[in-house]
């Protein structure tokens, strides 16, 4: 390898296995997983129009996103 290629994988190492990176990583799945599971339940059990339970959900998830990312500092 030379020495711009061995350069390249620290940097990137170091920037995939920092710990702002892996609170960013973990914090994104988890809304993700949360506006599925909350759209299915507005939408299909609870009979909530999806123009009123999409905005609602995304929303409400948008501003856990901020909490989450305020509360661990990867703002």
């Amino acid at each position: 390898m030379s020495p711009d290629t061995d350069t390249f994988f620290k940097r990137t190492k170091r920037l995939f296995f920092d710990k702002k990176f892996l609170h960013y990583l973990w914090t994104s799945i988890f809304i993700s997983v949360l506006n599925i599971v909350f759209l299915y339940v507005f939408i299909d059990i609870l009979g909530i129009p999806t123009i009123i339970s999409s905005t609602a959900v995304i929303g409400s998830t948008f501003i856990i996103r901020y909490i989450l990312f305020d509360f661990f500092k990867v703002l």
